[in-house]
């Protein structure tokens, strides 16, 4: 059974469709992209599987994560699901992280949902918060964890919510374009982080991005969403390599050209 099984998923408000019969399907330890342009549909995807879609806008057609399904279950359902089956790294960490509430607090939220779950001893949850911060590279832990999120730099707040979202070992990784607010050097180390992450814990990834370069380095299978409807998908090197879709064509042409102007500049 699929850990993740999509199918004929539509999302709509005020009677107009945002995303149309998508179907696709993660299995345990895989790697698919979705990419698309801005406003394609790809962020809207992600919080339908996770349960977060606002109320204004309606899903509809089924999302089995781990077995369970996502649309129409209750909220009580979707907590145990969220941080034990999946979980998600935004593209700004402030928007997962209180400003008010040093980063070691923080991370001791989903770490208690994941002691009790495995009845451990809550005593031993600073150590893992410790754990949590050197498994993600983070220097002098101590000092990161008695932080506020002001205080470390924005590389720092992105790998303290890489640590909040592996903090229930999950075992689906949703990363919402998680480098697009990073320079180029920090975006490749998280992506590299990333990458090893997901290798390490055996994680399934859904990796969602408009940067094909960078969907390229991550994912063994990409998604192409056009105006929320699937134009074309398979193995990241066939539909980047040799695409088929005229639109997809039309990205990887951009990516190329931008590509190009960067070596010449």
């Amino acid at each position: 059974m699929s850990l993740l099984a999509v199918n004929n998923l539509g999302i709509a408000t005020g009677g107009q469709d945002l995303v149309a019969d998508l179907s696709f399907a993660i299995e345990p330890g895989q790697r698919l992209g979705l990419i698309g342009e801005s406003g394609s549909g790809k962020s809207l995807t992600a919080m339908a599987i996770t349960g977060l879609l606002p109320p204004a806008i309606v899903p509809r057609g089924s999302v089995t994560l781990d077995g369970v399904e996502v649309i129409g279950a209750p909220e009580r359902k979707l907590n145990q699901l969220r941080g034990a089956a999946s979980a998600v790294v935004f593209q700004e960490p402030l928007t997962a992280l209180d400003p008010l509430m040093k980063l070691g607090n923080q991370l001791a939220e989903p770490l208690h949902r994941r002691f009790r779950r495995e009845g451990r001893d809550l005593a031993n949850i600073d150590a893992e918060i410790i754990a949590l911060l050197e498994r993600v590279s983070l220097p002098q832990p101590q000092r990161i964890a008695n932080a506020y999120p002001y205080e470390v730099s924005g590389g720092q707040r992105q790998r303290v919510a890489i640590a909040m979202a592996l903090a229930c070992r999950p075992k689906l990784l949703i990363a919402d374009e998680p480098t697009t607010a990073l320079d180029v050097t920090t975006q490749a180390e998280i992506l590299a982080l990333l990458d090893s992450l997901v290798r390490d814990l055996g994680m399934a990834l859904l990796f969602i991005s408009h940067d094909l370069p960078v969907v390229s380095t991550i994912v063994d299978q990409v998604l192409v969403l056009r105006q929320g409807r699937m134009v074309e998908t398979g193995p990241v090197k066939t539909v980047l390599g040799a695409p088929q879709h005229q639109y997809t064509q039309s990205l990887v042409a951009a990516a190329r050209a931008f590509d190009s102007a960067l070596g010449a500049s």
